[in-house]
């Protein structure tokens, strides 16, 4: 590393030997207006590392940016190198929709002492709320910036940043309006003590930043830059452009929603950021604490933008997904068999993310935009979570189970709560509906809720049992014949006549109970789905799968007591052409089909 290198980065030509205020505020803007605030890693399959030499490499020699623990570390080591007395800050952000700041540490800041005086330097937390100058730490004392009014706070030890806002002129619309009514004109941003920090003091952080599916850096895909009259910003598919004061005491807001191709296009363009890896944007609604608060009251406001890609979901449009065009006027058997077929012909049961780089997560409106608006497929946890919206939507008494799944290797069930169904009432009976388990033991109508009774269908016959209030489940199946000789024996074919499925109970669950699991399942090693790749999808006289490079055709009963099972082995040429032709699936990432022998039987 040399900081002749870093200088050039940041377009900074200007003289480095006085370590005074002048410069530092130089340097600071050159660098804010070079270096993005940005998440996209976490986005497209890349580790972040904190680690002072990947992260030169990645900002300096690759012309990336980062978030607060890798920005503010580089320039940490920058104005080091330069001669300033600085050391790092921890602090705690302001969490606005619960109006209150973090528990735990999760920015990094930088204090900087010139002639005794101490400055707080902090490029990295990007949007609205980046300083622009470096600011004098004293409390209580109003610092205009072009971006507003900056101001620390101090309580016992304890400092609070906060900035004073302006108003937003939205160019579409024909009166201004304010931020959120309850957020005031004030914005409190985090708060920090005195206290010394070292790096690794943050490496616990960094990597639950990554993995937690809670955290807002999971849920948004984030690019902002500061630019010399505002700043950009891309989180998700949204673009927006912020002018300062461009009248009196109010900002202008210029925001356009991006298709996929243009996201490419605008980051190269606007952000100067060409991405090794194929970016997958997520906007999951709530906004990051660094962007400006307007972006949600624009849609409301403004009835004719375009919608966004995460915006308000609707059942027309997931119906057209699923090809269902019948009646919803009564919340009756028919009607959600109708629904319910559909959607199990539509949209497969698969794991493919796991094995492309893509995160799994449990949020409902990211698991929306990829199944109705990318037309992927998706696990149980996403095709239950998505199909037990659609039936509350339309007003049926819905609630969430959770089942333990059957290990016909170890002829036990799991001992962890890893599938997802959905209980209906209607008139007073109980079914379970599971549109997430795939292959020959998808159910293809509702389930009545009874014990010991054979309910058929065109899969087979399927049966619950109820003992000491836990519900099992298992499927009869027929003969199979299978032509090609050479797979009579394959371990994807199901020996047993009898197969048990799961186990569940009747205690109503939410989707905080499968946090852990959604993590665990594409992440350990033991788990059966980062040990193969699956594809499963129903079709009006069978199903399809894709298991790693074997794809099977089963058409059910083709002749009496008897399905039909072809097997096909597939090139790696073919697998991307047969995603497309038979499960209607296009992958925005490289595929690397997985299936290590054993644990799964279609």
């Amino acid at each position: 590393m040399n900081i002749q290198e870093y200088l050039a980065r940041i377009s900074y030509d200007e003289s480095c030997k006085d370590t005074d205020l002048q410069t530092l505020t130089a340097i600071f803007q050159h660098h804010i207006r070079a270096v993005p605030f940005e998440n996209l890693s976490m986005h497209c399959g890349e580790p972040i590392e904190l680690d002072l030499q990947a992260t030169y490499n990645k900002i300096v020699r690759k012309n990336r940016g980062g978030w607060c623990l890798e920005t503010n570390h580089l320039l940490f080591w920058a104005l080091q190198e330069l001669g300033y007395d600085v050391c790092i800050l921890g602090g705690n952000s302001y969490e606005p929709a619960e109006k209150t700041y973090t528990a735990e540490m999760n920015h990094i800041l930088l204090k900087v002492v010139i002639k005794g005086n101490p400055y707080i330097v902090d490029a990295g937390f990007g949007g609205a709320y980046q300083m622009w100058q470096p600011l004098m730490l004293i409390s209580g004392k109003d610092q205009p910036q072009t971006p507003g009014i900056f101001r620390f706070m101090e309580n016992n030890g304890n400092w609070y940043f906060e900035k004073v806002k302006r108003k937003h002129y939205i160019q579409e619309q024909s009166v201004p309006f304010t931020d959120t009514p309850d957020a005031g004109n004030i914005r409190k941003i985090y708060t920090f003590t005195l206290k010394p920090r070292h790096i690794n003091d943050f490496q616990e952080l960094n990597t639950y930043l990554q993995v937690s599916p809670d955290n807002i850096l999971q849920k948004k895909s984030i690019c902002t830059l500061q630019t010399t009259e505002g700043v950009y910003g891309l989180v998700g598919w949204t673009f927006s452009e912020m002018k300062y004061n461009y009248t009196e005491d109010m900002d202008l807001m210029q925001i356009t929603t991006l298709t996929d191709e243009e996201v490419e296009k605008i980051l190269k363009e606007k952000f100067s950021i060409v991405l090794e890896n194929k970016l997958v944007p997520v906007n999951v609604r709530g906004l990051p604490p660094n962007l400006v608060d307007t972006i949600t009251d624009v849609k409301k406001q403004n009835q004719n933008a375009i919608p966004s890609f995460t915006g308000d979901m609707n059942l027309e449009e997931y119906f057209t997904r699923t090809g269902y065009k019948g009646s919803l006027e009564k919340q009756d058997l028919e009607t959600l068999t109708d629904i319910f077929q559909h959607h199990i012909r539509a949209v497969p049961f698969e794991n493919l993310s796991i094995h492309c780089g893509e995160k799994i997560t449990l949020e409902l409106e990211h698991i929306y935009n990829k199944i109705v608006r990318r037309k992927r497929g998706g696990w149980c946890m996403e095709n239950n979570q998505l199909l037990g919206w659609v039936l509350k939507c339309l007003g049926y008494d819905t609630s969430f189970l959770g089942a333990y799944v059957f290990n016909p290797h170890q002829n036990a069930y799991t001992t962890l709560m890893t599938h997802l169904l959905v209980k209906v009432v209607i008139d007073g009976k109980a079914y379970i509906v599971d549109g997430g388990f795939g292959v020959s033991y998808q159910m293809w109508q509702p389930m009545e809720l009874v014990s010991g009774k054979d309910q058929p269908q065109a899969p087979g016959v399927f049966r619950f049992t109820e003992i000491n209030a836990i519900w099992y489940l298992e499927k009869l199946r027929r003969k199979q014949y299978v032509p090609n000789q050479n797979f009579s024996n394959s371990d994807l074919l199901e020996k047993k006549e009898c197969r048990k499925v799961y186990m569940f109970s009747l205690e109503p669950r939410t989707m905080e109970d499968f946090r852990y699991q959604c993590t665990y399942l594409q992440t350990s090693p033991d788990s059966l789905f980062t040990r193969k790749s699956i594809c499963a999808l129903q079709t009006t006289d069978g199903f399809h799968a894709l298991i790693g490079w074997t794809l099977t055709k089963t058409t059910y009963n083709y002749k009496e007591n008897t399905d039909l099972v072809e097997f096909e082995t597939l090139e790696d040429e073919e697998v991307e052409k047969t995603l497309k032709e038979k499960f209607n699936i296009t992958l925005d990432r490289k595929l690397v089909p997985i299936n290590i022998k054993g644990l799964y039987t279609i």
